[in-house]
């Protein structure tokens, strides 16, 4: 995120002004990697690694300097249009859902008897939900939580700026994946067998990848798997003022890419037995590379999600000081180069230009409030028809919930202000209908409707 701070960026928005540096809010003076940037990842089969960009002093550096100069004039500007100036009789408001501080993952259970699904929180702390059929004294909320977690990683999930639970999927088979920071800093993807009845969490797991990071800022970390089965996996850049080790343009490492998977072995009981394997036809992106990227060039693709009556992967990539990135990409379009850090978006960062630059399908500058990207879901829902094909996503620093018709290769005509906010808004949730859930680090679960 701007800064580097995922979780504690909304206390520099008052500070952000347009095209100006936060006091604060910038990665300056935490670039903690001084060593070499990545080691191979424990099991993961990681291809060779990259060294420090350069030598020369921090405030000497291309991209140091890149990301205190001022922003240019004529960026692109979100332009928000109020809803009812949009849509005129059209109105959204946010139910709440879950209370839980903390929250940053949600996916719901289509196979549990009673609905539901699992939520969790940044310390890695997962809990099951279930609808609240039952009114309880003075509470409001959509669902009820577990009394006790249902798997607590608390012990060895790290949580600090980028950092801890980031990322929580369902595989095809009902298994939970997640994606989060261990105490040693390194993004460790874990799968978890819930119970015959869905209501628990095994105690067997499984450790099935493990990334070695730079930082604590811009691990990425979210996943998800397409109607084939195969494992999508983003991480960011690793962190550092600019991406001073350039991964985003380096392909012998997974940092700065979203990763495919083939998972072999998810029949067997035992989860010694998992494998996650380069998923087949993934692009040959040259001698050396790392086999597992599928597309490449970002800084914190933060949030990915699929859209499948489209077949297209949205990915929302937080920008550094100027801009903020959605891209859509077609599941047959692997080895896209997102641009990171030749670009940020559109708008050339440092190095050289790139000929083969997938430029951004949704991008907008930073200040009034806009700082970092949120995404996002195509709403394909039936309780806001006025709102299906739209992406819904939100931004950090405001809070703001926004919605745009996008198509790929071309910015859209206009953007909604949907007229409602959370404090914190770190990523959305959708269930087995469609329906829209924003998730929120200080309150916890809200539901998008009418």
């Amino acid at each position: 995120m701007r800064g580097g701070r995922l979780f504690s960026i909304a206390t520099c928005a008052a500070a952000i002004t347009a095209g100006a540096l936060a006091v604060g809010c910038s990665d300056i003076g935490i670039d903690e990697g001084a060593g070499p940037a990545v080691g191979s990842p424990e099991g993961a089969g990681n291809a060779a690694t990259s060294e420090p960009a350069t030598t020369l002093p921090l405030t000497q550096t291309p991209e140091y300097i890149a990301s205190n100069t001022p922003c240019p004039q004529g960026l692109t500007e979100l332009g928000a249009v109020p809803l009812g100036e949009a849509a005129p009789g059209r109105s959204a408001t946010l139910m709440p859902f879950i209370d839980l501080a903390e929250a940053t993952v949600m996916i719901f259970d289509s196979a549990g008897a009673a609905g539901g699904g699992f939520v969790g929180d940044r310390r890695g702390r997962i809990w099951r939900f279930a609808p609240n059929f039952a009114a309880q004294a003075g509470r409001d909320f959509g669902a009820v939580i577990s009394a006790e977690p249902v798997a607590d990683f608390s012990s060895n999930t790290a949580a600090e700026h980028d950092q801890g639970l980031v990322g929580m999927t369902l595989g095809p088979d009902g298994r939970l994946w997640i994606n989060r920071t261990d105490r040693h800093g390194s993004s460790v993807l874990t799968v978890l067998m819930p119970s015959a009845d869905r209501t628990t969490l095994e105690g067997r797991y499984a450790d099935v990848l493990k990334v070695k990071q730079t930082n604590a800022q811009h691990n990425g970390g979210d996943l998800l798997f397409d109607p084939d089965g195969l494992l999508y996996v983003s991480f960011g850049d690793g962190g550092g003022l600019g991406d001073p080790r350039h991964h985003g343009q380096n392909l012998t490492t997974p940092l700065g890419a979203v990763l495919r998977f083939a998972v072999e072995g998810g029949s067997s009981a035992d989860p010694s037995d998992w494998r996650l394997t380069p998923a087949p036809g993934n692009p040959d992106l040259g001698p050396g590379s790392d086999p597992r990227i599928w597309a490449y060039g970002a800084r914190n693709p933060f949030r990915i999600s699929l859209d499948e009556p489209t077949g297209t992967l949205w990915i929302s990539d937080v920008g550094q000081q100027c801009m903020e990135e959605v891209t859509v990409l077609d599941l047959g379009e692997g080895g896209a180069n997102l641009g990171w850090n030749a670009y940020e978006g559109s708008r050339r960062f440092v190095g050289d230009e790139l000929a083969n630059h997938r430029p951004p399908d949704l991008e907008y500058r930073h200040g009034r409030g806009l700082c970092a990207v949120i995404g996002g879901h195509v709403y394909r829902g039936g309780q806001l028809e006025w709102l299906a094909g739209r992406y819904v996503f939100a931004d950090l620093c405001g809070g703001d919930i926004y919605a745009a018709a996008v198509e790929p290769g071309t910015q859209p005509d206009e953007v909604w202000h949907l007229g409602v906010s959370t404090p914190r808004p770190v990523g959305f949730a959708v269930d087995a209908a469609g329906e829209l859930y924003v998730i929120d680090m200080e309150i916890g679960v809200w539901r998008l409707t009418g």
